[in-house]
Parts: structure tokens; sequence; C-alpha cells
């Protein structure tokens, strides 16, 4: 006899098989199309890795890491003196967003934190 599977909550996705294949087939994709080195177009430069980015989402499931790492890739690939759009603006703001979602996120779980110390610290000095 298995033990039975915890329940599911239905609005995360990254916990359903459908959009995990459709990730995985993301991911897929981008190992098939991305050509390191090739030209700078719209599908190399923006294209795939949004699709990299959205479907890496959905297997994690953690704004933390795709943030992190969306700031980091973007700003290794920024080129303020590059006539491409793509290295020029887009990676420069992308990596700045990254960045605050970064910065907001961590803030807002620190907040809460802190919340829940304090708490417990009332409930603690309640009960003495």
């Amino acid at each position: 006899m298995s033990a039975p599977e915890p329940p599911r909550d239905p609005r995360m996705l990254h916990t359903q098989p459908g959009p995990r294949l459709l990730a995985l087939a993301g991911v897929a994709l981008v190992f098939i199309f991305y050509r390191p080195g090739s030209d700078p177009g719209l599908l190399q430069s923006v294209v795939l890795p949004l699709v990299a980015l959205l479907s890496a989402w959905y297997l994690t499931g953690s704004v933390v890491a795709i943030a992190f790492g969306v700031m980091l890739i973007a700003a290794a690939h920024s080129d303020r003196d590059s006539t491409v759009l793509a290295e020029a603006v887009i990676y420069p703001s992308l990596a700045l967003l990254a960045g605050a979602v970064l910065v907001i996120t961590l803030l807002w779980r620190f907040r809460a934190a802190m919340r829940r110390r304090r708490a417990e610290r009332r409930r603690q000095q309640e009960d003495t």
C-alpha cells in the first residue's frame, strides 16, 4: 500500500504536469535553436532567452532564483556602446528590472520573517 499523494494547489502552475511538460519543451527548444556567436537577431537575442526564462520559472517556481539568473545573464550581455538594440537597451533594462525584483522580493521576505519572529516573541512573553 502506497502513501497518499499530498494535495496539489491548482493555482501553482509549476506543480501541474501540463505546464511542466511545456516548460521542458521550451528548454529543449532553447537548446535546439540557440546558437552562440550567431547573428544577434530578435530570435537569438530576445525570444529564446525569454522562453528559457519562462521555462525555468515554471520548472523551479522560484522568483528569486530566476531574477538573480536574469540579472546576471542580462548584465553580462549588456553593451551600452553596441549598435544592436538588444545589447544596448533591452539587456541593461532587463538587468535593472531583475535587480529591482530581486531586492524587493528579498525585502518583503525579510520583513515577513521579522513579523513572524516578533509575533513568536510576543506569544512567548504572554505565556510566561
